[in-house]
Parts: C-alpha cells; structure tokens; sequence
C-alpha cells in the first residue's frame, strides 16, 4: 500500500521514524516522503488535491496526522494520547461509560480486537488491566505503534503504557488469534456505516471510515465466535455501537448500558 507523507526538511528523521516502524512491524506500506517549503492548510490542500487516490499523512508539529479533504475543507485526525492525560488520570466508572460496562479489576486482562486511534484502549488499561491492542489497517497499526514508542518517552506515561501491548493484525484470523492469550475481557467496536453515528462522535470516525470497510453479516458473527474463543472462563465481551445499531450479528446481549451517542453490548 502506498501512502504519501508531506512535512518540512526539519521532519525527514521523523518520516525515518515512521518507516523504522513500518519495516520493524511488517507493515508492507511504501512510504514516500516529500518535503513542501511550508505545510499551510494552503499546501496540504493542493498537495491532497493532486494526489487524491493516495492516503495521506502531513507531519505538523511533530505528529503524523491523516489528511483528508472534505467539500474543500481540511480534516487532520491524529491519535494525540497527550490530550487524553486529564482523562485517563480522572477515569473511573462514574465518568466513562466504558468502565460502567466492562467493571474491569487491576487483575484483569484484556484484548481489544479493533483498536482504532487506541482512546477505548487507553481508558481500559488505566484501571490497572493489561490491554493487548489489535488493529488490522496497517497506517492506523503505524500510528499506534509511533504514539505508543513516542508517550513512552513520558515517565507520566511509562507505568501505563507498561501494560499496553500493539499488535498488528486481524481478530478474524484464527491463525493469529492462536499465537495471543486468552483474555478476561474482549472488546471490539467494529466499524458500522457512517449514517448510524450522531456528530457527537466526531470527524476522527470520518477518517477511519475512508480507511476501513464496515463488516459484512458474516464478519460481525465472526467476532463473536473469535471473542468467544479467545475468553478465559467466565469472560465477557463487550461490543460498542452507535446508540441506534442493532445488536452485533444481531445477537441481544445480557446487559446494555448507553448514553445518547453510543452503546455498550456486554455478552
């Protein structure tokens, strides 16, 4: 897969960086770097323009963030963990919705099989649990494994993300899925078509979404078949949706708990 990285001369050891990653991870993108003489919203935009069937990553500030061009306007979506400090420090099941639903204990150990930008995996790992992260997109795998390498070099952020594991690779792949423990907890949040989220959830969603297909009927049994396989006894799964989706592989869960963008399922 090809992917086009636009920044400054000053961020060639940063694309370095990224195609370290790449190549470490088996990956299998082909990166290429072009250094524009400013990165304004002005150069973005034309270099987006003209290279419009190739995904894009500008390098702005130091993080690699995902352009996408949107009715003429610029959407830049990176993983920034960094604004997510006061969050993850304050979590706890009154305040994150997530937490209510998976009760997760310092002794648990989780696996989310979709890990996306990593937020959700964040939130889980700062109850004390250790949270193996999987995504299946390669560029987003990327982005993970950069933020992760990058945090780490935040002593604030070294004890959590000590119990943080990335994982390129698919949760459908029984093959794959072998060679990773079983866990206390599953939790997936599989991609759904765009017209079932409210803009609550914001223009990030738009960006995965160019970047990744919504299961198939098939597809969404076959999570809950992997996620079964893969709990320890006496596990649960826990499956986010929009708040008007129907249920995964439409399957009713034991309990639900939702707000009024989204949903948790817990089977």
């Amino acid at each position: 897969m090809n992917i086009n990285i636009i920044g400054t001369e000053q961020d060639k050891d940063l694309f370095d960086t990224l195609d370290t990653i790449n190549k470490t991870h088996n990956l299998s993108l082909k990166l290429s770097f072009y250094a524009l003489s400013k990165l304004s919203d002005k150069f973005i935009s034309s270099f987006a323009n003209d290279n419009v069937n190739t995904p894009l990553i500008a390098l702005i500030k130091n993080t690699p963030t995902l352009i996408k061009i949107d009715n003429n306007a610029i959407i830049k979506s990176s993983l920034n963990w960094q604004a997510l400090t006061k969050r993850i420090v304050t979590a706890g099941r009154k305040s994150e919705l997530i937490l209510q639903a998976s009760k997760l204990t310092s002794d648990m150990s989780v696996i989310d099989g979709t890990a996306g930008f990593g937020q959700d995996g964040l939130i889980l790992a700062s109850t004390g649990a250790n949270v193996i992260m999987i995504e299946q997109h390669p560029i987003v795998a990327m982005l993970l494994l950069f933020e992760h390498q990058m945090m780490n070099a935040n002593p604030n952020w070294q004890k959590l993300l000590s119990r943080i594991t990335i994982y390129h690779g698919n949760f459908l792949n029984t093959d794959f899925m072998a060679t990773l423990p079983k866990a206390d907890m599953i939790y997936l949040d599989p991609m759904f078509p765009s017209d079932s989220y409210s803009a609550k959830v914001g223009k990030t969603m738009q960006v995965l979404h160019d970047l990744a297909n919504p299961p198939s009927d098939d597809d969404e049994k076959r999570f809950l078949d992997s996620a079964h396989a893969q709990l320890k006894d006496n596990g649960k799964i826990i499956i986010k949706r929009p708040l008007s989706a129907p249920h995964l592989a439409n399957k009713t869960p034991l309990q639900s708990v939702a707000n009024d963008a989204i949903r948790f399922d817990r089977y």
